[in-house]
């Protein structure tokens, strides 16, 4: 049996370069599994766990498409295998595969398949991927702390580098020209003079061709199983990011403009979006089309997968409808009732508390499913350093005309009526800060902007469900020092909302991205609900009709005689 494994491993083009030794060690972690016939193997839209190898028998490959169209994409015999995607990227399962006959596979799993790469590393570098696979694993090793638990990076690039030797050819040929001109002026008596200027000169350069190396390789532009994503920091310390989640874009725009882009293969992608501005651009891109098919394929995935996922749950919803006599009826537990806190007494406690808390209010605060933030303190000294600075002048003022034995009587009053305007001018510009919020629930972003002491309220609320994509920007080196910047929000319809200032705009993106795709499964699995019970429903119509007609079918007529 091992050895009769080790041939068939030898087969398989991804371990044809293996050796004997890592094909025995690589047969241990083989399973043997029997399949009757009709029976699945795995499901479309499932988490791939493992490869398989067919020893002996007939499968179906069954795609299902966006439009719930399912058709036989391949039929496999003993020798065939498939999940090569599986085991080494773990991806969802592109096709259901069913047994036409009894069949007898083998199983390679994708966690005991990792252990012996990890104890064996020259096993990865021996296996013969196919290019899109090998592609895929060599940019899956990249992770971002914003990707989701369940989200992976496809396609991962930079601009051109044809684009970067173009911005550097003029500095290196003015440099060259420069340190040309300096040699023939110190040859021809020019001392030490051009010597030091060369110097002063070629670091100059060098700094700028410096920055525009990190400049060009600062910009990337990523495509995940969920979304597009154009990342962009300076090296002077300034970063901006804008998302849009796959299922929001409507169209891609591929540009191409002179003959280096057709000799180069690169051009411009314009992601599109129903939002007002902010189309997400992918400028000078290597092999465009490529990436626009990528991500058009992953679109594509998401829809089959969900259209699979619709048919599974109208499928289970049918079998207990059908079989709800031989099934154990599932009972809803009322949720238990908690008794109310009691929370006078401790409100009355942290009254004086209160003071504290408004003058120190949390840049980020959680109740419940509510994020609320403000702006960062950053935003709040321009407007009080007027009245600050006013007050403080006021001060030394009035300690050095006492100190200088200036009657005290005159000197008070002015004080007083200077801190008398101070003091409530500062107090209406620290209020005006603190007031503006920024809110983020399960359904909804909500922007509140109002004039001190509640004067005045503008309140704007958009479902997330209409957010097309998320950006953020950090100004500069100041900004990713105390981390704070702003974050914009693309609606459909509503327009543009800012939330200016806030702290940590990174987490804040991802927050309101995460919020996004939750509450958008939630509608998803709602609506297919609905369409599950509507369907039911046409059933049991149909079985009251049925059973009617039946009925009176059976029932004799008034007029016939018994």
């Amino acid at each position: 049996m091992p050895d009769q494994v080790v041939n068939q491993l030898e087969q398989i083009p991804l371990f044809a370069d293996l050796g004997r030794s890592d094909l025995r060690v690589l047969s241990k972690l083989i399973q043997q599994r029997q399949y009757e016939a009709g029976e699945t193997i795995c499901r479309q839209g499932q988490q791939g766990t493992s490869m398989y190898i067919v020893k002996s028998g007939e499968l179906n490959v069954l795609h299902m498409d966006a439009q719930g169209i399912e058709r036989r994409v391949k039929q496999l015999g003993p020798g065939d295998h498939f999940g090569q995607t599986s085991l080494l990227l773990g991806e969802p399962r592109d096709a259901t595969v069913q047994a036409a006959k009894d069949s007898t596979l083998l199983s390679l799993n994708k966690v005991a398949f990792d252990e012996l790469l990890h104890e064996r590393p020259s096993v990865l570098q021996k296996l013969h991927m196919r290019p899109d696979v090998a592609r895929k694993h060599k940019v899956r090793r990249l992770r971002f702390d914003w990707l989701e638990p369940d989200e992976f990076v496809i396609v991962s690039d930079h601009r051109h580098d044809i684009i970067l030797a173009r911005n550097l050819s003029v500095p290196i040929l003015t440099l060259l020209a420069g340190l040309i001109g300096f040699g023939y002026w110190h040859l021809h008596g020019g001392g030490a003079i051009p010597l030091i200027l060369s110097v002063i000169f070629a670091l100059a350069l060098a700094l700028f061709i410096l920055y525009l190396y990190a400049d060009h390789r600062d910009e990337i532009y990523l495509v995940s199983n969920k979304r597009v994503l154009r990342r962009y920091h300076t090296p002077l310390g300034s970063e901006s990011r804008v998302d849009a989640h796959l299922r929001n874009i409507q169209n891609i725009q591929e540009v191409r403009v002179g003959l280096l882009t057709q000799i180069f293969d690169f051009g411009d992608l314009i992601i599109e979006t129903a939002g007002e501005q902010n189309h997400i651009a992918f400028r000078e891109v290597p092999n465009p089309e490529g990436i626009r098919e990528a991500i058009f394929e992953q679109r594509e995935r998401l829809a089959s997968g969900a259209k699979v996922q619709e048919r599974d749950a109208i499928r289970e919803d049918m079998q207990r409808y059908f079989d709800v006599q031989s099934k154990d009826a599932v009972k809803d537990v009322p949720p238990s009732e908690e008794e109310p806190v009691k929370r006078s007494l401790l409100r009355r406690i942290l009254t004086p508390l209160q003071v504290f808390t408004y003058f120190m209010p949390s840049l980020w605060l959680e109740q419940g499913d509510t994020i609320t933030w403000r702006k960062h303190w950053v935003a709040l000294l321009k407007p009080i350093a007027p009245p600050t600075l006013l007050m403080l002048s006021a001060t030394i003022v009035a300690i050095l005309l006492l100190a200088l034995d200036t009657p005290g009587a005159p000197v008070i009053v002015v004080y007083s009526i200077v801190i008398a305007i101070g003091f409530p001018w500062w107090l209406w510009q620290f209020d005006d800060w603190q007031n503006d919020i920024y809110q983020l629930t399960s359904t909804r972003i909500i922007d509140v902007e109002r004039l001190p002491f509640y004067l005045w309220e503008e309140r704007r609320e958009a479902s997330l469900g209409m957010i097309q994509n998320v950006k953020f920007e950090i100004p500069g080196f100041l900004g990713k020092l105390l981390n704070y910047g702003s974050v914009t929000i693309e609606t459909a319809g509503v327009g543009a909302f800012t939330f200016d200032c806030v702290k940590a705009p990174r987490e804040v993106q991802a927050e309101i991205f995460r919020r996004m795709e939750a509450f958008q499964q939630r509608q998803d699995q709602a609506a297919a609900a609905r369409h599950r019970s509507e369907l039911l429903d046409w059933f049991a119509v149909y079985d009251q009709v049925r059973g009617a007609g039946q009925t009176a079918a059976s029932t004799p007529s008034s007029n016939q005689e018994t």
